[in-house]
């Protein structure tokens, strides 16, 4: 199997959060090619397995992507899944595609001569929207380990902060901007509030590092810049740390906001027969730096100790499952998202590769072989 064509063929397959069907097709074609007999469940994640026995690892990563904006801004075409001077080009190649393909490749590899013990493939739907597959199927699988490939240039991670999406609602009165005082514009209390955020107490962990706190959108109602609005609204990023209670994080900002109602959205997704609601709420996650499965992936990769990754993935929701959850992945995460997102060929290579090893090992210590 041919990992980079593999990963071109996801990357023309355009899938956004919720529209991962093309995606799923060629994942299920290309493991049916290679003698998988591949399922969609009923929120449409593709799954299937190798082997048996009492202990499983998971290989995991989502089908979705982040809209790719204007494709003049792109160097190469954004669904084109170009190869350029040794580089895979495109949405979804270091988010996470490459991964998948990686992955399909370590489970052909692996199949030529099976481990002892089960290993399952699970690309998910909706990571970037709230991680709506993996929640999904964390509610039935019992794997003992996971492998998450989120972007981390191949090294072993080993956790990352939480969020909460925070919003702040500000009523004011509508009124004619030629007559301000015949209204109430609610927009100078909002910024007293983006005011105090400056000096909001955040929380520190000796691992995962500090909170953070950050306004990232502003909005007036209505849309008019001859009208006093009506409403004003901003929404807070706010990254925590274990520790911290997010109803906690909530009541302290309620304190500085004066009379504007605070709260944290609640989101519907829906995906197949699927259909979710949750807080925007996403948790931290981490495994003990002297966990027996993490100490024995660092050694057979030889990296003196994991990382921490700065963004969120699904990792806890499959760590709820009872699964120890590590992560590796090829592509450098500071090229997600953006207009300049692409990965080396022989990052996509060197994660098979490192895939198969990390399965066996981990199944090794599992069945008490180390």
């Amino acid at each position: 199997m041919n990992v980079v064509k593999t990963a071109s063929r996801l990357i023309r397959a355009e899938s956004p959060s919720g529209g991962e069907a093309p995606a799923a097709r060629v994942l299920m074609e290309e493991a049916e090619a290679l003698g998988f007999r591949p399922r969609l469940d009923d929120a449409g994640n593709v799954e299937f397995t190798l082997g048996e026995g009492p202990f499983e690892v998971l290989l995991t990563g989502h089908m979705d992507v982040v809209p790719a904006g204007e494709a003049d801004a792109w160097p190469h075409p954004p669904y084109g899944g170009e190869v350029v001077e040794g580089e895979l080009w495109g949405r979804g190649a270091v988010d996470m595609k490459g991964a998948l393909a990686a992955m399909l490749g370590a489970m052909a590899d692996l199949a030529a001569d099976p481990p002892p013990g089960r290993v399952r493939y699970l690309a998910v739907v909706q990571e970037e929207v709230g991680g709506l597959g993996s929640r999904f199927a964390a509610e039935r699988l019992r794997a003992d380990a996971a492998i998450l490939g989120e972007p981390s240039n191949n090294r072993l991670m080993r956790g990352h902060r939480g969020r909460i999406e925070v919003w702040a609602d500000y009523e004011g009165r509508l009124a004619h901007a030629a007559r301000p005082e015949l209204g109430h514009n609610p927009l100078p209390d909002l910024g007293r509030f983006l005011a105090a955020l400056e000096a909001f107490e955040t929380a520190e962990h000796p691992e995962l590092g500090p909170a953070s706190c950050t306004p990232t959108y502003v909005e007036s109602r209505p849309r008019a810049t001859n009208v006093v609005p009506g409403l004003a609204q901003v929404c807070v990023d706010y990254r925590f740390v274990p520790g911290e209670d997010p109803e906690a994080i909530l009541e302290r900002m309620r304190l500085i906001a004066g009379d504007a109602s605070v709260y944290v959205p609640e989101a519907e997704r829906a995906s197949g027969e699927v259909t979710m609601r949750y807080p925007m709420v996403f948790p931290p996650h981490l495994v003990p730096a002297d966990h027996p499965l993490l100490q024995a992936a660092l050694a057979e990769l030889k990296q003196p100790e994991a990382g921490i990754w700065w963004f969120t993935t699904d990792a806890p929701y499959l760590a709820a499952s009872g699964a120890v959850v590590l992560g590796l992945g090829p592509g450098d995460p500071e090229l997600a998202h953006t207009t300049r997102e692409r990965v080396p060929a022989s990052e996509l290579e060197r994660a098979r590769t490192l895939y198969v090893r990390l399965v066996r090992r981990l199944l090794e210590v599992l069945h008490g072989k180390a």
